[in-house]
């Protein structure tokens, strides 16, 4: 980031709190402004922005506090009593005076800006002057400051006086850093490295700029096409700009508190009680004071850096000598078992162990590993269980986590092989449930690998033989309710297969039976996770959606981690997509790349994804596009669940969308180029995509695939799908054709489904009134294409019935749609009668509140011919009142 990439940086923070603040110093009856905010969240940088947008036609002085008592008056003033005569010297009211003068001569006539940092404190001779010019009106006060309580008392007293504005300045939110890289890096960034960089930085702008600055000049930052994304982890330990900020901050500290922030550093989270134990009460009041502590309110009262980029900055330059001299003082201070701690704190003890490169017991890395996994933190799950050897007790369950961090990283093949290496031998030693437990992971790993369908299917009929012949054998303490959990495992194995390949309907009826019984809790909610994403696609939208609100429920009450857990997320999503509540998709994606921005490294591809389907499947082209090309390229750098193939295909249809006919047959061609091995759901979305895409550029042939595809999907029970491919396929359907969209249509739940059977009804019927209540509850989930599609048929049908009042509504509703719409996905095939010039003439003095007579006089007719006109204007227009001129198209 050179010269001008920072200028621009400057330039574009919080403009619209800039233009506030330049909006308080041009007020007559304001004195200034007080700009207040922690420290690094960006007072300076925003004050220096501010001045480039008044400097030229203002005056500006920069005046400093320091940090202890100044002892020296008009120390802040120095520069200009210098400049002053020698009996000016003698007096200090003439000293004020002669500074005020100074300032006034050097102004020129220009507006005088005082602008005041780095308080708390200014010396009282300083401060007088600065009241003088305030109160004279011969300046105006920017001041930065960490807490108001921190300035002079004579500007409090302005302050709560209502004299001084104050503006506080707040760390970033996610949003606030994608729009500001956007501008500065002059191309979006996709919505995972915003939120990668956001995670890392806290949202403060110096720390933001520091790290943006070393991934840039890393390549780890990297322009993927027409957006910027993040190729792996951000390391801050080795961003030396953002080291110098945290060595710069540490200089102004004591050596005793420097220490305490290493020593917090390596252990990362301790009890408040541990941490007085460890160091001075007094050196905890500092560390708190400056702000470095963040202090949980209930139960043990954790304690961590607030900052956790200082923590890592940290630990990064501690040698191996000065870590391992504090891990023995942590060691002692801990003093606990891994078993009676949490997982953030045994993450943190394994941690630190590690950095200190001493040795962690496997039973110890093996619990790390699989509370890093289920945070999504694959990379510390693997350096974990490096400690574990193969001659073990935990080998294979180490086999295990370790596949976990393997697919989560989508390196599925690698995922597989490591499962193999298991030995029989080993699987032998393990109990039945966890041998079952086993066979569930391996045959979950086989789903994401070519050829892996046939190998489950192998796998399950070698396991179940294996496990009667265990319980046959009766050998060791397991008991007949051990071997009937081990049995639910291996089948739920299956079920889960049977979901991946879109065989919702041959396990649905035993998924809700599991369900709904009284069985092993973590089964029971393993089979809701799997029956959520049948149901979305069986027609049952509403009741997956509640379903999957009663499994988070379920976790909640009982601390559950269910291993099948993803599939109430895709089954959620597919749900709320397909009955039409994409908002409430956009919001739950958002949230996640708002809330959990650490996670999102290795899922926000998936997440960008998801949410550039639902903006696409809304008819939101304009938000889809840069949403789904920072998915395309996250998704090249990691392919997670999805692949690329979604994306490209997705990005066809929004081109489509959007009237960009090249663009979309450019990617229509690279999704057919990309090889897929993915679950049924998402290749059916990648598909529908293509024939839509298709269908909007008038392709031979899309319409009769949506058919074909629809059909296949009634065959196999899958009724959302198949309403969603006959809406798309009858844009002009045959009656036939319409009558199957309705009849399925009736079959399935939500909003949606309303739509497509109106639709279905309407259209065979010719019914424009049904087809405006289509479009009314289109309307309603704020679907524009769906609406303007409805409205469309119900303006033709109405024309030609010659039903003037549906024309009208139509006539409207359309008017509005195609100021929101780049394009129409149907456009109307009737033209509706035309006004006459004299007609239009008389519309238009009536739309304007003038009376009939008044009407007549200026057109020179009588009343009565006038009254003819309105007559035939109200008839042709479909209205019933002068009201109704107001803002037509015709008029």
């Amino acid at each position: 980031m050179g010269a001008s990439e920072r200028r621009k940086w400057s330039s574009m923070v919080r403009q619209d709190i800039q233009a506030a603040v330049i909006s308080v110093l041009e007020d007559s009856s304001l004195h200034g402004v007080v700009i207040a905010g922690a420290q690094g969240v960006g007072k300076s940088t925003f004050a220096r922005a501010v001045e480039s947008q008044l400097v030229g036609h203002t005056h500006i002085i920069h005046l400093h506090g320091s940090p202890t008592d100044p002892a020296i008056p008009f120390g802040q003033l120095a520069f200009l009593v210098a400049r002053l005569p020698a009996p000016v010297l003698e007096s200090p009211s003439e000293i004020v005076h002669g500074i005020s003068r100074l300032i006034r001569e050097d102004a020129g006539g220009r507006p005088v800006l005082v602008v005041l940092e780095d308080l708390p404190a200014i010396d009282s001779m300083s401060t007088a002057v600065l009241m003088h010019l305030l109160l004279s009106g011969a300046a105006k006060l920017m001041v930065t400051v960490r807490n108001v309580t921190d300035l002079p008392e004579d500007l409090i007293r302005l302050l709560r006086n209502k004299s001084l504005e104050e503006i506080r300045l707040e760390p970033f939110s996610r949003t606030e850093v994608a729009r500001l890289l956007a501008g500065v890096l002059g191309r979006p960034v996709s919505a995972t490295a915003a939120s990668a960089l956001y995670a890392a930085s806290g949202g403060n702008p110096l720390v933001l700029q520091a790290i943006v600055i070393e991934q840039l000049r890393s390549g780890n930052l990297h322009q993927a096409g027409k957006v910027w994304a993040l190729k792996g982890e951000i390391n801050l330990a080795s961003a030396d700009a953002l080291v110098d900020l945290v060595r710069s901050r540490l200089a102004r500290e004591t050596p005793r508190v420097r220490e305490g922030l290493e020593w917090l550093a390596l252990i990362r989270r301790v009890p408040l009680f541990v941490l007085l134990d460890v160091l001075d009460p007094a050196v905890v009041a500092d560390l708190e004071k400056a702000g470095y502590l963040q202090v949980g309110e209930t139960g043990r009262r954790w304690v961590s850096l607030k900052d956790e980029y200082v923590g890592e900055v940290i630990r990064g330059w501690m040698d191996l000598p000065r870590r391992k001299e504090l891990h023995s003082l942590v060691a002692r201070a801990v003093g606990a078992t891994p078993a009676d701690m949490d997982v953030e704190e045994l993450l943190g003890y394994v941690a630190w162990t590690l950095d200190c490169r001493e040795p962690v017991e496997p039973a110890f890395a093996l619990a790390a590993a699989e509370a890093a996994n289920k945070l999504y933190d694959p990379l510390f799950a693997l350096e974990c269980l490096s400690q574990i050897r193969v001659e073990d007790p935990h080998w294979a369950e180490a086999a295990q986590q370790r596949a976990a961090a393997h697919i989560t990283l989508a390196e599925h093949e690698a995922a597989v092989s490591i499962l193999e290496e298991v030995t029989a031998e080993q699987l032998s030693e393990l109990a039945a449930t966890a041998y079952a437990d086993y066979v569930l992971n391996f045959c979950s790993s086989l789903l994401w690998v070519p050829g892996g369908y046939d190998r489950i299917r192998e796998v399950i009929a070698g396991a179940a033989l294996d496990l009667s012949r265990r319980e046959r054998a009766s050998i060791g303490n397991e008991t007949p309710e051990d071997f009937a959990r081990a049995h639910e495992l291996v089948k739920l194995a299956g079920y889960e297969l049977a979901i991946h390949q879109g065989e919702y309907a041959s396990v649905a009826d035993d998924l809700e039976k599991a369900y709904r019984s009284d069985g092993d809790p973590t089964y029971v909610v393993n089979c809701a996770c799997l029956l959520t994403m049948a149901w979305a696609v069986l027609g049952r939208e509403a009741e997956a959606i509640a379903l999957a609100a009663d499994v988070q429920q379920r976790m909640e009450h009982a601390k559950l981690a269910p291993g099948m857990l993803s599939w109430r997320t895709e089954g959620l999503f597919a749900a709320l997509l397909c009955s039409g509540q994409w908002e409430d998709c956009v919001r739950i994606l958002t949230d996640a790349l708002d809330q959990r921005p650490k996670i999102m490294q290795y899922l926000g591809g998936a997440a960008e994804l998801a949410l550039g389907v639902a903006y696409t499947y809304a008819g939101r082209a304009d938000l889809a596009i840069d949403t789904l090309l920072g998915a395309q390229a996250q998704l090249e750098i990691r392919r997670s669940y999805y692949g690329p193939a979604l994306a490209c295909s997705a990005l066809a249809f929004a081109y489509a969308q959007a009237g960009d006919v090249q663009e979309s047959r450019n990617f229509l061609d690279l999704a057919a180029q990309e090889e897929q091995h993915v679950a049924w759901f998402t290749s059916w979305m990648a598909e529908f995509c293509v024939r839509m895409a298709r269908r909007w550029l008038n392709d031979p042939g899309a319409k009769q695939k949506l058919i074909e595809s629809a059909k296949e999907d009634i065959s196999k029970g899958r009724t959302t799908t198949a309403s969603i491919s006959l809406f798309g396929a009858t844009v002009h359907g045959t009656d036939e054709e319409l009558a199957l969209l309705a009849e399925v249509s009736s079959h399935r739940q939500g909003k949606m489904a309303s739509v497509n059977r109106l639709v279905g009804e309407g259209s065979r019927k010719k019914d424009s009134k049904v087809l405006l209540q289509a479009a009314s509850l289109a309307q309603e989930l704020h679907l524009d294409a769906v609406e303007s599609r409805c409205v469309v048929l119900a303006l033709d049908m109405a024309r030609e019935r010659g039903d003037s009042q549906s024309a009208r509504a139509a006539q409207h509703r359309l008017d509005r749609l195609v100021e929101t719409l780049p394009v129409l996905p149907l456009m109307p095939r009737t033209i509706g009668p035309e006004l006459t010039e004299r007609e239009r003439q008389v519309a238009k003095m009536a739309s304007q509140g003038l009376s009939n007579k008044e009407v007549a006089n200026r057109l020179q007719l009588s009343i009565r011919t006038v009254e003819g006109h309105l007559y035939q204007i109200f008839t042709k227009m479909g209205i019933s009142s002068r009201s109704e001129l107001e803002g037509s198209a015709q008029v």
